[in-house]
Order: structure tokens, then sequence, then C-alpha cells
């Protein structure tokens, strides 16, 4: 039956497709991958590292070539489960040729680009949290992944890496390197409209002016992520963020009772994500402290004020 056929007798399309798909998963024979797989996380990493490694990279290099959605869904969490075990054992190298080396090579090729622009991002966080100090490697890959994402004209998930490489590139203060690339991403993004990456390249960008000394831009950069941030829904994570930056930025100002307040809206967003048990960049304790220093340098400069006024500070 055709799908012209199936609508003139009012038969969802959907509902033929889904029981297709039910039938095809129960065909699907996953059971030596799936046993492998919860094997290896009984094992323990400090006496078991390359065993594990061994069995996890023989799942995604299999002879079979299985993969279907249930095999797909075992090989995504072995990729996330080697990125970790290679960060934790500080094999910081295989990290590198993990994602552009023949290990993933075949399961990249037989998914779609939505789910390998969502493994590549997720290995990325996965390595940038559990090795934050280690920037050149972070940097490494980002590059490495970018050339890959050029000779397979991946171009959303280039542009995506290349925000991750500037966000990198700031923390290294190299903050010409960082600029060069957020000003060529830019210029890409507006004319695809991609309000989201907007506002995060955005960000960077009034963190690499703040980081120059050029206030002026850094505001101008920070409005702009406002102004899109306002168009679409953000995550609380990119939101506390932005509330964090603005707080700073007033506080070159002067204005300490503004800054107080857009680091009471950063700590309370934080604070609710770390109750949940879901990470997010920057902390709730940075922001607290920061809201009591604002207070503080605020109270100083009534006092101040009013001690040249010829009244008596105090501090309130």
């Amino acid at each position: 039956m055709t799908e012209n056929e199936s609508m003139e007798l009012d038969i969802p399309v959907t509902e033929v497709t889904a029981a297709d798909q039910v039938v095809t998963d129960e065909e699907e024979d996953v059971g030596d991958l799936t046993e492998l797989f919860e094997s290896t996380e009984e094992m323990n990493l400090e006496s078991s590292t390359e065993q594990k490694i061994q069995v996890l990279s023989s799942i995604l290099t299999e002879s079979s070539n299985r993969f279907g959605p249930k095999a797909s869904s075992i090989k995504e969490r072995c990729i996330y489960s080697l990125a970790r075990t290679y960060c934790l054992s500080a094999q910081y190298d295989q990290v590198v040729a993990l994602l552009t080396g023949a290990t993933c090579s075949a399961f990249f090729t037989h998914v779609t680009k939505a789910k390998c622009a969502k493994v590549v991002r997720a290995v990325l966080e996965i390595v940038c949290s559990l090795a934050p100090s280690q920037l050149d490697m972070q940097q490494q890959i980002c590059n490495q992944i970018i050339e890959w994402t050029i000779a397979e004209k991946r171009t959303f998930l280039r542009q995506r890496v290349q925000a991750k490489l500037a966000s990198i590139l700031f923390s290294q203060n190299k903050y010409g390197e960082a600029l060069t690339l957020v000003d060529a991403l830019l210029a890409e993004l507006k004319k695809l409209d991609d309000k989201q990456l907007l506002v995060e390249s955005h960000l960077v960008e009034s963190k690499i002016h703040h980081g120059l000394r050029n206030l002026p831009k850094a505001k101008a950069a920070l409005t702009a992520s406002r102004t899109c941030a306002n168009a679409i829904y953000v995550a609380p994570g990119l939101q506390s963020s932005i509330d964090s930056m603005s707080g700073v930025l007033h506080c070159e100002e002067g204005d300490y009772n503004t800054a107080h307040s857009y680091f009471l809206e950063a700590f309370e967003q934080l604070d609710q994500l770390e109750g949940d048990g879901k990470a997010a960049e920057g902390s709730s304790l940075s922001c607290l402290k920061y809201m009591m220093l604002c207070k503080i340098l605020d109270s100083l400069t009534k006092a101040l004020k009013l001690s040249a006024k010829g009244g008596v500070g105090t501090f309130l």
C-alpha cells in the first residue's frame, strides 16, 4: 500500500512505521554486545583499565557491523565510556585519536549527522569536565575535529566545535586567536540566524573583550547575546553564565548593587542545577562569594562618599 492510499483510507502512516520499527527492534539481536558492555561497568578502573579499553573497542569495531537502533545505542554508550576511561587514566593522547581514528569511524559513517554531532559534543563535554586543566589536549581535539568536519562538509558541527575552541582559547589567555575565530564564526552565524549558537558566541566574545580590557565592546557583545537569548529558550546553565558576566561588567563600572542582583540570579540558577545533580558551567559557591564581595564594596563606597562630605562613614 502506498502512502497516498493509506491517506485515503485514513490509516496513519506513522502507526504503520512504528509497527514496522517494533518488528525490526525485535529481530535485532544485540545480546552479546549488551553483555560485553555490562561486563565493563563492573571492572575496576585501577586494575582493569587496559582490559576495559580492549572490550569497549572490540564492541565498536565488531566484524558483523550491526548499526540498528539497539546496537547504535550500545556503541554510543561505549564511546562515552571510552572517553571517560581515557581521561580518568590520563591517556589524553588516546582521547585525541578516539573521535578521529578508526575506532569510531564505522559508527560515524552509519549514523545520522545529527547523532554524530550529538556524540562529538558529548565527548567534548566529558573531556572538558574530567580533564579541565588539560587545555592543550582540548585544543588539539577541537582542531582535529574541525579538520574532519571540513573534509566531511559538516558545517553545523564545525561551527559548534569552533565555538567550543574559542572558549578554550580564551581559557588559555590566547585572546587574539580566540577573537579572530569568534569574529569569523559570528559572520557565518548571522547569515544563518542560528540564535542558540549566537548567544554562546557573543558571550565568549564579551569575555574576550573583557580580558582585553575593552569594556565598551564587552558590553556590546553581552547586549547582543541577551538580545538573541530573548528570542529563544536558554538553558539555565547558559543563562547563569550570561548573568554572571553581567555582574562582572557592572562591577567594572562600580555599580555593585546591580552587580549583586545579577550574581544572585546566577547563584539561584546554579544552585538549582547542582541540587538536581546536573553539571553546569561555573559554581554557585563562586557566585555567592561575588555577592558578598559586592555587598562589601557597595557599603565601602557609600561610607567613603559620606566621609568625603564630612560625615561619619559606617559600614552597613
